[in-house]
């Protein structure tokens, strides 16, 4: 028993290092865009190219890794997403012309979609459903810690060597986490009466399920509606109080750890409350502080409000995610990767949405928008989709 329960804690290590990884590569990439382009002769207009290569690759080829995963084996996708967003990583450090640093960031991409939904995938595997709202927070904690740590940890680096290092450091945190992947067993959860090729099949099966595709839209919604005001969030500063860049980035530090600390704590107070409870008081939170942040003339209230948004934030997002984990178990893996994608859509949509509402309005109805998309997504939560506990009292009832 002491050895499972150490190579538990070992893998739930492993995977929030995992994660870690993944969330900073993406994030370190965006303060890094300048130098970048401006070594690789080209316009700083097509910067941005580099981190939607790396987030729409990950959103179209993650469904098919977490598919692949509930087939082969966990273990046999992890490494080997390890093993290509480590070389990927140390290859965008070394590229020399722009379009070679996309062909690195599109690699860099499929790497991370190999690994962070399987990640949640192994979680669901080792965790009962009682107890996996504790790991699932630490897993996300770890995705939001990079942000916060990430950022001026690459930012230090770029400035005292170079932009290539940050990535060769990332790259070579990444070949360590191969090795110590081997002293961890993970549980072969697959199936081997379905054929690796029929993808596309499961896929579709799994998204034929009412609850699952509720729940998806969900994700698409929450993560969406924080991203749209999310992205803005430097030109509303700066167009409401005229802060600086220095200062914006102080908010959004303590706006993050808020965050981690939502996610961490989230996870552990649905174990014991209940899932759907922690959802229902979080997404209510939510909807009102990122709508009434726009309200607001005062600065110290905004912050106030900013941390709420992004500690509550936090709290849903482990619960949510801990409740999506265990809608179809045989298919855990396709599932969570399809989360992962909804992720991303959601981000494109909302932020493509927020700016044309921002061209034509202003901040006050981007605020109300993502406020009514939360509300939606609690009534998916509480109405559309049924907790394992209810399940089984459904199940019960009928015996």
């Amino acid at each position: 028993m002491l050895n499972k329960q150490t190579n538990k804690i070992k893998i739930l290590l492993m995977l929030a290092g995992c994660s870690f990884l993944v969330g900073f590569d993406l994030i370190v990439t965006i303060p890094l865009i300048p130098d970048m382009v401006n070594e690789v002769q080209m316009d700083i207009e097509l910067g941005g190219l580099l981190v939607t290569a790396y987030a729409v690759v990950y959103a179209v080829f993650s469904p098919i890794f977490g598919s692949l995963s509930d087939r082969v084996g966990r273990k046999k996708v992890f490494v080997s997403g390890l093993i290509v967003f480590s070389a990927a990583t140390v290859l965008t450090g070394i590229a020399s012309t722009f379009w070679t640093l996309i062909v690195f960031r599109v690699l860099t991409g499929i790497g991370a979609g190999m690994i962070e939904p399987v990640a949640f995938a192994i979680v669901g595997d080792h965790y009962s459903y009682e107890e996996r709202g504790k790991a699932i927070g630490i897993v996300t904690g770890a995705l939001i810690a990079s942000s916060i740590i990430g950022v001026p940890i690459g930012g230090f680096v770029a400035e005292w060597l170079s932009w290539r290092w940050a990535f060769w450091l990332i790259g070579l945190l990444s070949v360590l986490a191969l090795f110590m992947m081997k002293s961890v067993t993970v549980d072969q959860e697959k199936d081997p009466n379905r054929e690796a090729t029929a993808v596309v099949t499961q896929i579709k099966q799994v998204f034929s399920v009412h609850s699952v595709f509720l729940a998806l839209l969900g994700t698409l919604l929450y993560y969406g509606a924080l991203q749209g005001m999310f992205a803005n969030t430097g030109v509303f500063y700066h167009l409401k109080f005229q802060l600086g860049t220095g200062q914006v980035g102080l908010i959004l530090m303590f706006a993050g750890a808020g965050s981690v600390l939502g996610s961490v704590l989230g996870g552990r107070i649905s174990d014991r409350a209940g899932k759907k409870k922690v959802v229902f008081l979080a997404v209510i939170c939510v909807a009102i502080s990122v709508s009434m942040l726009a309200m607001v003339d005062s600065l110290p209230y905004v912050i106030a409000l900013h941390v709420i948004w992004a500690s509550f934030y936090g709290v849903g997002q482990s619960a949510i995610t801990t409740i999506i984990s265990e809608l179809e178990p045989n298919s855990r893996g396709t599932i969570m990767a399809l989360n992962s994608s909804a992720m991303y859509l959601g981000s494109g949509l909302f932020t493509i949405a927020a700016s044309f509402l921002l061209s034509a309005t202003n901040f006050f109805w981007l605020g109300i928008v993502c406020g009514v998309a939360n509300m939606v997504v609690l009534l998916i939560v509480i109405l559309g989709i049924k907790e394992k506990h209810e399940i089984s009292q459904v199940s019960s009832d009928i015996c």
